[in-house]
């Protein structure tokens, strides 16, 4: 099997890359690298998710603050899509002459034509949300935003109007984020700003937009706006349609599959219970368990042919000095890596395994996207 990675660095350069990846091998080679404009550029990341054009001719690749479309034949950026509301972009999906970008930032999904045109979008959070922490100013976490209400003056969209001052007041500065004192005169696009939902990565269904959401477990059809299957402390990334079952990578290493009737997620996985591990996905691998590679998991490509069904999946880094904000996973830092693992589905066992570490950039693995190895 060949994938093509796209990935980033934790270092301050801001690079961009894909790398072609043959699994059968072991063999790796860096296909492109780029620095955005310094406009657009943001330390510590670079590419995050990716997908294919319709045509195969081209790689649209998110950045923190921009959409980059790659020729794929000559491993250049020959586009570059940016909006002042993009922020922390991590996933385009293309389909339908549209393309989806999850704005993870501001908790939606901005939908395109394929020249460029903003078509509209689907808002996760109040609008009034986004414009907030667009001048700067931040609910705090700690207030449940879509708690409107019908009594004027409690609910939380009241203190946008009675109380703009009092929007800024949020948790102490952690470290990781924009400080709060840097908000104000930092361009929208390149802060580092605290999200509700975090919205990571769009699968288009023949008639159905699922959209995996981070901090809730959740997974969401953009059409009616439900939730169709949430499981709390699960952190789902990457999701994918194939042959009748959607699968989707949890940041702790497990590569999960539900069911489709007719290519649709139906609602019967939906688990809003308080014994919420009563429901469970009809079918579920653990990467680390059956090939012993493991780190922060994202990346997923199924494959389906005559010799069954396998997956390619992302696995990141996890550094004792640069531990995520949320729980990982049981197992320590050390001995966790950066690479692809191709594993067989059906038996377990692992198929081919690609090492993309690097001890002192610290790289990082988004997307794994088919490639035709050309």
């Amino acid at each position: 099997m060949k994938v093509l990675v796209s990935l980033g660095f934790f270092d301050d350069s801001g690079e961009c890359r894909l790398v072609g990846v043959d699994l059968a091998t072991g063999h790796s080679e860096v296909l492109l690298s780029y620095l955005p404009p310094p406009q657009l550029r943001v330390v510590s990341r670079g590419f995050t998710g990716a997908c294919l054009s319709e045509d195969g001719r081209a790689v649209y690749a998110a950045g923190h603050a921009a959409v980059f479309r790659v020729n794929a034949q000559t491993w250049t950026v020959d586009g570059i899509l940016h909006m002042p509301s993009f922020n922390d972009l991590h996933h385009v999906a293309a389909g339908g002459g549209r393309i989806y970008v999850s704005n993870t930032g501001s908790d939606e999904i901005d939908v395109f034509s394929t020249d460029g045109r903003f078509v509209g979008s689907y808002m996760l959070t109040p609008s009034w949300v986004l414009a907030s922490k667009m001048h700067g100013l931040l609910p705090s976490l700690s207030i449940d935003v879509n708690d409107v209400g019908w009594e004027p003056g409690k609910g939380a969209g009241a203190q946008w109007h009675s109380s703009i001052t009092g929007a800024g007041r949020i948790e102490e500065d952690d470290g990781y984020h924009t400080a709060q004192s840097m908000r104000a005169v930092t361009p929208y696009w390149q802060g580092k700003l605290p999200d509700r939902l975090h919205p990571n990565h769009t699968c288009l269904l023949p008639t159905q937009t699922l959209v995996t959401c981070f901090r809730d477990g959740s997974i969401r059809d953009l059409g009616t706006l439900r939730v169709l299957y949430q499981r709390a402390g699960s952190f789902p990334h990457d999701g994918v349609g194939v042959d009748g079952w959607f699968y989707f990578t949890t940041i702790d290493g497990k590569v999960w599959a539900l069911r489709l009737v007719d290519d649709v997620l139906g609602d019967s996985h939906r688990d809003m219970s308080a014994a919420r591990d009563s429901v469970e996905p009809a079918r579920c691998w653990d990467i680390a368990e059956q090939t012993g590679r493991y780190g922060w998991c994202r990346g997923l490509l199924i494959r389906t042919d005559s010799e069954g069904i396998s997956a390619a999946v992302g696995l990141t880094e996890v550094k004792r000095d640069r531990l995520p904000s949320h729980r990982w996973c049981d197992r320590t830092p050390e001995g966790s890596t950066t690479g692809v693992v191709w594993l067989d589905l059906t038996t377990g066992r692992q198929m081919g395994w690609v090492d993309l570490s690097d001890s002192e950039r610290h790289s990082k693995i988004y997307s794994v996207l088919p490639w035709g190895g050309t």
